[in-house]
């Protein structure tokens, strides 16, 4: 079970510079995502280490890609309904619910909320609290519910490299536009288990294999 987090370290640094950040060998918790190349359909653990030891929290979720699969995350563009594959901290989550997650940025949505996806938009692919054209709103809609953010093309955002793209509830039998959406309950778990003092991070892998 411990050779998981192995593996995804082993990925990480395989990573063009580009793609790496500095704590991510400093991290206790992953949240691993596994696809086959050209599937809208893959597997994700989460992983947390306690006491030296590596722990599964949830292990071999079904979760649904973007419309066109994977693909690296510099290659990513706006539309093209691929889902960014690489390693990404975790850093906010977004729900409709009052909560608290142990050391984490938490929002909770307003009515008024929207996240910018118009790439000429000076607040591209960000978290915005009033509406401005072209955004979308993060109200009363399901897989808006709670997601978590992945810090793809988030800092700083370049036009037309990739907006919006989370971790979020998906109860359709379809892939998304670029997201990676799970079981609502599947999602609840994950959150309520993570701790930003373990500098959890999200990896996304393409891989040959099923784990």
């Amino acid at each position: 079970m411990c050779l998981i987090p192995f593996f995804a370290v082993s990925f990480a640094n395989s990573l063009p510079n580009s793609s790496k950040t500095p704590i991510f060998s400093q991290s206790e918790q992953i949240i691993l995502i596994l696809g086959k190349p050209g599937n809208t359909q893959g597997k994700l653990y989460f992983f947390a280490a306690d006491g030296g030891e590596w722990k599964e929290i949830v292990s071999r979720v079904p979760v649904w890609f973007g419309r066109s699969g994977l693909i690296s995350a510099d290659k990513k563009r706006e539309g093209d309904g691929f889902t960014p594959s690489g390693s990404f901290p975790v850093k906010r989550v977004f729900g409709y619910t009052r909560r608290s997650i142990r050391n984490l940025e938490y929002t909770q949505i307003r009515r008024k909320d929207h996240w910018s996806d118009a790439s000429n938009s000076k607040h591209y692919n960000q978290f915005i609290r009033n509406y401005e054209k072209g955004a979308t709103s993060l109200w009363n809609s399901p897989i808006y519910q709670l997601f978590i953010a992945i810090e793809h093309n988030t800092n700083a955002s370049i036009p037309g490299y990739g907006s919006m793209i989370f971790l979020h509830p998906w109860d359709e039998t379809k892939p998304t536009s670029g997201c990676v959406g799970l079981k609502f309950s599947d999602l609840e778990t994950i959150i309520q288990n993570l701790n930003g003092n373990k500098n959890p991070f999200i990896l996304i892998v393409e891989s040959e294999e099923e784990i």
